[in-house]
């Protein structure tokens, strides 16, 4: 099957060659669907049109249209409800967008390690600019809390990186963007696998922890280009000890 690029289309007398593409049967119906849920024919919650009326508007066979929709769920985009049909998903789930960024989170690519960092420290700058804003008596004594470790609970890596994961999506939480709390959800898991292994010694977790004070702080005082950088800034450890460990690698 051949698919119009209609990004190549333009205007008559400014027109391009038009690019056709060979796709599959399968993947024309994907793309087919895709285009009508981001253009909102089919809303987040909403179903889809029943398998026969898919049949007719699109013109496949029930064999392509099956697998099309197979494809849409495992990416998420649709959810399949026995008896019911599919319907649009209403959330996305950060554990696929985890998933998707796997490739790109391999500890043993110091690159990629330092490129995971500083989308961190973005990312997180931006969570902490709006918390400052948003941020309730409340929201500050659960921020607090969250910072206070045992002796017990610092000797545990696994604890330490919990905790200190713990407390960026508490910020997130407080500011209230669900695209970017998504965001940072979808990077958390190798942020935590990234802290386990680079947070050994039990000073450097005492000192990791104690770099978010300064985070707390500015959100308390409402100062949202000091959250914002303070956030990101505190992400600078962790891109020291993987610039060390390229050297090192480097020298090996």
């Amino acid at each position: 099957m051949i698919r119009i690029d209609s990004s190549n289309s333009g205007p008559a007398d400014n027109a391009r060659p038009v690019v056709l593409r060979k796709v599959s049967a399968a993947d024309a119906v994907v793309a087919h669907l895709k285009d009508r849920i981001r253009g909102g024919e089919f809303a987040p919650g909403r179903p889809l049109p029943s398998e026969r009326e898919l049949l007719g508007q699109i013109g496949v066979s029930r064999l392509t249209l099956r697998e099309g929709l197979a494809r849409l769920t495992a990416l998420g985009i649709i959810r399949v409800r026995h008896g019911k049909g599919a319907f649009v998903a209403d959330t996305v789930k950060s554990s696929a967008l985890g998933d998707v960024l796997l490739p790109f989170c391999s500890q043993g690519d110091a690159g990629r390690m330092q490129d995971l960092v500083e989308a961190r420290g973005l990312i997180e700058g931006e969570l902490a600019a709006r918390a400052a804003v948003r941020r309730g008596k409340a929201d500050l004594d659960r921020l607090a809390e969250l910072l206070v470790l045992t002796p017990e609970e610092l000797e545990d890596t696994a604890t330490f990186a919990s905790r200190d994961l713990a407390f960026h999506r508490e910020v997130a939480r407080i500011a209230g963007n669900a695209f970017l709390t998504l965001m940072h959800e979808a990077i958390c898991g190798h942020v935590e696998a990234f802290l386990v292994r680079y947070g050994r010694s039990r000073r450097a977790r005492a000192a990791a922890m104690e770099r978010h004070r300064p985070i707390l702080d500015a959100i308390a005082a409402g100062a949202v280009e000091q959250a914002r950088e303070t956030a990101r800034t505190h992400t600078l450890a962790c891109l020291s000890a993987v610039q060390s460990a390229r050297k090192q690698k480097a020298r090996s």
